[in-house]
């Protein structure tokens, strides 16, 4: 706008603060005779009489770049902030990230991290304590029950926060995440069909042993379906001291009989581990089993027999048996029998490869017998069984008497493919029997001190490998097998006939053993199979094995590792066996009596999640 004056001389407006321009954002522009208004640049807009800022931060015409920058608008003009967490460059028009973790301007505590966010950081506690961050409180793993310790091994909390250690019980190898054993504290078992002398007044037992290293309550109990008198003279409740063992009697009637479901499983239960053992007498002969704890039994399992001695007399015949822990239990049975051989159940004939199911509940029982031998037949299950086998009586040379063979098979998932096999101190000789626990073929290598040899199996096949004297042998599978020792009856000697062990695989072995001596036998032995570098390692009940108790010693070479085979002559009872170096060595246990035996390992599971 523009104003003309009257007068002949031009007066300046502006240098003398007479115009009307805004005054504090307006331009005064002096002309002759006149003067002109405008709005400041830049920062305002008007017509120089009224002025008003212009918000750029509004308009977007800004020059704040970094998207974490921010325009703050000032009178005629704006400026760039950055937002917290950032640090200015170039006036404020770009930002930098301020690492406030690296610079060490974070406010964690000292036990936690500082993890770098967008424009800020977060503060997080490190393993072993917990809280905000900016506080840290100590976990103690193990007193919380956080550990994934096995439930046989022992949580220690460390004086470092939140690290602890794992230690597997004794009896048990393992890192202590996992630990390897048969030790337990809830078992299930069966006692098979004998041989039955009418004219014996001894109707024979069955002996259930626990050993325990530490105070334990112990438990007996049956099905509340067995008859009254039967259940009342077994269910019982004891106690346990330290380093010490029990013997409980089991009337001759729990035995099961062949091809029915019975309520005759029995189950123990020990407040602390244990390890539990089997002994079937029939009033002459006897056998043994090592009894695995339940949260070791399977689903799928080979069986193990022998040929009788004589089809013609059931007395002979190779039995299987399981019991089941959970209700509705269905047990497949996959007989594998001998070309033109036929098994009778229910009326309906059976062959080889034909299945019998049974379904039964927690407690009870069933049994098959046959008079050809039952050796490949296959058992599987939908819910975990204890399954046991052998021959109800049998004799596996000219001389000598039968004998009761019983074992308790472990699942097929804890077999080894190693095995060593220990003589039988005074006897004729030992029978060792692989079992093919594959489908297809199955190739092993067996060398004895006097021969070896390469065998390949079919389809859950086996095979026998018989060595006289104090030969032991060595079996290595390409894949997992099942290995049983016989020992055979002695030529004019009283001091037993045949009896059935499981052998332990090499990688089964642990370095702690705690087991009993049953009683009766006159004669028992433990053969002991370590590493020859800890022969000297070894301790039998807290002492040095001495050598007038060695009756016999063996070496083998295993995969070119020297092993020694120690046959030691033990008194009946309890017994504590282990290494000082913790190295791992396998354990079976037998004895001989007047035309009788027994035999068992102490160990037969190989490594599993416990």
């Amino acid at each position: 706008m523009t104003k003309t004056l009257t007068r002949s001389s031009d007066l300046d407006e502006c240098r003398d603060n007479t115009h009307t321009c805004h005054r504090s954002y307006g331009l005064c522009t002096n002309t002759y005779g006149r003067f002109k208004c405008s709005c400041k640049k830049p920062g305002f807009e008007g017509n120089g009489f009224v002025c008003k800022d212009i918000n750029e931060c509004v308009r977007n015409t800004h020059d704040c770049r970094h998207p974490h920058a921010k325009c703050i608008n000032t009178i005629g003009s704006f400026t760039c902030s950055c937002k917290t967490g950032f640090e200015q460059k170039d006036g404020g028009r770009d930002c930098k990230e301020i690492d406030i973790c690296q610079k060490n301007a974070h406010k964690c505590h000292r036990h936690a991290m500082c993890v770098q966010t967008i424009g800020s950081y977060k503060c997080v506690c490190k393993i072993g304590y917990r809280s905000n961050g900016y506080s840290c409180i100590p976990i103690k793993i193990c007193a919380e029950g956080l550990d994934d310790c096995s439930k046989y091994s022992t949580c220690t909390d460390l004086t470092q926060e939140g690290r602890y250690k794992c230690d597997c019980y004794f009896g048990f190898f393992g890192d202590g995440k996992t630990c390897t054993g048969s030790r337990g504290k809830r078992y299930i078992l069966l006692f098979m069909k004998v041989l039955v002398d009418p004219t014996n007044s001894r109707l024979g037992m069955g002996q259930i042993y626990i050993v325990s290293e530490n105070t334990t309550d112990v438990k007996i109990s049956t099905s509340k379906l067995l008859t009254k008198s039967l259940k009342q003279s077994i269910d019982k409740k004891l106690s346990m001291s330290l380093n010490s063992g029990k013997v409980i009697t089991i009337s001759h009637s729990v035995r099961v009989n062949d091809a029915i479901v019975e309520n005759k499983a029995v189950m123990v239960e020990t407040s602390e581990v244990t390890s539990v053992f089997a002994l079937n007498h029939d009033g002459y002969t006897s056998d043994s089993t090592l009894v695995l704890p339940i949260d070791r039994l399977g689903v799928k399992y080979v069986i193990p027999s022998t040929e009788p001695h004589n089809k013609q007399h059931s007395d002979y015949n190779s039995q299987l048996a399981f019991g089941a822990v959970h209700d509705q239990t269905r047990v497949m049975i996959t007989l594998k029998l001998k070309r033109g051989s036929i098994f009778k159940y229910k009326g309906k004939i059976h062959r080889d490869g034909d299945k019998i199911i049974v379904t039964l509940n927690k407690y009870q029982t069933f049994q098959l017998s046959h008079n050809g031998d039952l050796t490949g037949t296959l058992i599987t299950s939908s819910k975990p069984v204890a399954v046991f086998s052998g021959n109800r009586c049998n004799k596996l040379n000219r001389y000598g008497f039968c004998s009761h063979l019983v074992e308790q098979i472990p699942p097929m998932d804890s077999l080894d493919t190693t095995y060593i096999v220990p003589p039988h101190f005074k006897r004729s000789g030992t029978m060792v029997r692989v079992v093919s626990a594959q489908t297809g073929s199955t190739t092993f290598s067996y060398t004895t001190d006097k021969s070896n040899g390469t065998k390949t199996l079919g389809t859950f096949d086996n095979f026998d490998i018989t060595v006289s004297g104090k030969q032991a042998v060595v079996v290595d599978s390409k894949r997992q097998v099942l290995v049983l020792s016989f020992g055979l009856a002695a030529r004019r000697q009283k001091n037993g006939d045949p009896y059935m062990t499981m052998v332990p695989g090499v990688n089964q072995y642990v370095h702690q053993y705690h087991v009993p001596v049953p009683q009766g036998f006159e004669q028992n032995y433990f053969a002991i199979m370590v590493q020859k570098g800890s022969k000297s390692a070894l301790l039998l009940d807290n002492d040095s094995i001495s050598s007038k108790n060695t009756v016999s010693e063996a070496s083998v070479t295993v995969k070119g590792q020297d092993y020694v085979v120690l046959t030691v002559m033990v008194n009946q009872g309890v017994h504590r066996v282990e290494t000082k170096d913790r190295s791992r060595f396998g354990l079976m246990i037998y004895g001989h009596g007047h035309d009788d035996g027994y035999g068992f390992a102490a160990n037969i599971l190989g490594p599993g999640k416990l």
